[in-house]
């Protein structure tokens, strides 16, 4: 029987998954791009119709009717722990990261370097560590809010910044004028959303 066949609501989720990514600037010293999800838009998907499309996720991740985890404590505190387990292929370990608040959506991203307290070594997966921190940066974008000046993210870390223009020259190079994701643009009240990153954060450039 075809994987297809086996993990319908997976596959599903891959497909809805693949054509919703955003697109973001992937560094501010290039021109590159890379995509994020939101963490809004997942719980939307999952949370719809009473869950169900969570549930038949588990169900196939499970192999069983009675998936030792609720989609609705997921929804709250793993949903983006769940997503970057599927995409390794590690889902039925949600059921160990649901276990430890170290190990939720709120304390992303996970140091490689340093994991949190409870982070598992599976038998025969000498890599996990290392794959689940490089899926993360796609689910743990952080939202721009006003407490956020002088703030610094590590070189790693993706940035809800969707375009960039130099803000020009003569010793300024490296500061920018840029558009945040609207969702994750908190600065401002509603309406503008360009802002100086110079006067707000410090970008790794």
């Amino acid at each position: 029987m075809s994987r297809h066949s086996q993990n319908t609501a997976l596959d599903e989720f891959f497909e809805w998954e693949s054509q919703s990514w955003l697109e973001v600037v992937a560094d501010m010293t290039t021109d590159e791009k890379t995509h994020f999800m939101p963490l809004e838009n997942l719980k939307s998907y999952f949370a719809a119709n009473d869950c169900q499309r969570m549930n038949k996720i588990l169900s196939e991740v499970f192999t069983s009717k009675y998936p030792p985890v609720d989609s609705e404590f997921i929804l709250r505190e793993h949903v983006a722990i769940f997503c970057i387990l599927l995409r390794i292929g590690q889902g039925t370990y949600i059921e160990h990261f649901a276990r430890y608040e170290e190990l939720s959506d709120q304390r992303l991203p996970f140091d490689p370097s340093h994991p949190p307290i409870g982070f598992p070594s599976p038998d025969g997966d000498l890599a996990f560590l290392q794959r689940f921190c490089e899926k993360q940066r796609m689910y743990c974008v952080p939202v721009f809010d006003a407490h956020m000046l002088h703030k610094h993210f590590g070189s790693q870390r993706l940035l809800p910044i969707v375009s960039k223009e130099p803000l020009g020259a003569g010793g300024m190079s490296d500061r920018y004028v840029i558009q945040v994701y609207g969702p994750h643009n908190k600065i401002l009240p509603p309406g503008p959303d360009r802002v100086r990153t110079d006067l707000l954060l410090n970008l790794p450039c």
